[in-house]
């Protein structure tokens, strides 16, 4: 019998309904392998899988990534100790935890806001996909974890800088959900990551992955994310693109959020998203007698195994302006 709390057990099995595919999912609650991606700002791929095989690190490549490679809990303490990683030439970051930045696609060039962006994983990742070019704003509202931020921007070659923010890259600490309407710029793409019940992290051999975890809860979650995500609408260029997602399984964080954002802002239109290599879940038509939009059905939700787990995204383009409402919200918030 699992260890995972009770409730979260029953919405899985709602969402998952199929015994074989329930059992399945089941089993991913697991410890899973390293992943490590290159940090194109300070090395090249060459170099540092060259660096692996010399200390005997086997490594495996991911399947929808050419600078992500899967490694073995075993090599971890042993990668953590390699000039490549203390000289910050890779970064830990979980496979799905890649997906949200490779469905923005980042350009030289772009504006991008990252919303809620520490401690910097996609961030990161974002940078080095536009070769520092472009404008990049990332925010975040904690203060320890903003300064994690910063230390990491400057560990891994994104902040050439000593301050906050540089030529490319301003760090800024506030509010994500008031933040948008400081600021003069509109951006081109914008990626909200958002804070979310976590449950695809759950580890049921770890209690302290679950333990807080309550319907409560994600009530509360619900409500903040919806916030944030008006709110970088309001920030993105016509035409732009926002990319929701969490790291959650719950579809009142994932495809309700998302049809209920839709329903009140008619200039915003689901992109089909398209990464070759990973494994889609389906979305969901309905849940708890709530319908869901067919449209929801061009959004993303990674299907879980034991290298990889769970990640919803959402791609949202915007068609028009809405200057009354986003004017009124700035002012608003002034």
């Amino acid at each position: 019998m699992s260890k995972l709390p009770a409730k979260f057990l029953e919405l899985l099995e709602q969402i998952y309904p199929q015994p074989s595919v329930y059992k399945q999912l089941l089993s991913t609650f697991c410890q899973r392998p390293s992943c490590l991606r290159v940090n194109t700002l300070k090395a090249e791929k060459t170099q540092v899988l060259e660096e692996l095989r010399r200390a005997n690190i086997k490594f495996q490549k991911a399947n929808f990534s050419d600078l992500t490679y899967i490694v073995d809990n075993k090599y971890r303490k042993q990668l953590t100790q390699l000039p490549a990683y203390l000289d910050g030439k890779i970064y830990l970051q979980s496979l799905a935890s890649q997906v949200p930045v490779l469905v923005l696609d980042p350009k030289p060039g772009d504006s991008i806001l990252d919303l809620t962006a520490a401690p910097g994983s996609k961030t990161s990742q974002i940078a080095a996909l536009q070769k520092r070019q472009g404008i990049l704003y990332a925010n975040e509202q904690n203060k320890p974890r903003f300064f994690k931020l910063m230390h990491n921007m400057q560990h891994l070659g994104v902040l050439e800088s000593e301050k906050s923010y540089d030529d490319y890259i301003k760090l800024i600490l506030d509010n994500g959900i008031v933040m948008p309407y400081k600021q003069e710029i509109k951006f081109d793409k914008i990626l909200l990551d958002t804070p979310c019940s976590a449950e695809s992290r759950f580890l049921e051999s770890d209690p302290k992955t679950y333990r807080y975890w309550h319907i409560k809860k994600v009530k509360t979650l619900v409500s903040t994310q919806k916030r944030l995500l008006k709110s970088a609408f309001a920030a993105l260029k016509v035409g732009g693109t926002l990319v929701y997602s969490t790291c959650t399984i719950n579809p009142y964080e994932n495809e309700i959020q998302i049809d209920n954002f839709l329903k009140k802002h008619p200039n915003a239109k689901l992109l089909p998203i398209n990464i070759a290599g990973l494994k889609r879940g389906p979305i969901l038509s309905s849940f708890q007698d709530k319908p869901i939009s067919p449209e929801l059905q061009k959004t993303l939700r990674v299907f879980p195994d034991k290298q990889i787990e769970s990640f919803y995204v959402a791609k949202i383009h915007k068609t028009t302006a809405d200057p009354v409402q986003d004017e009124a919200a700035k002012n608003k918030h002034s």
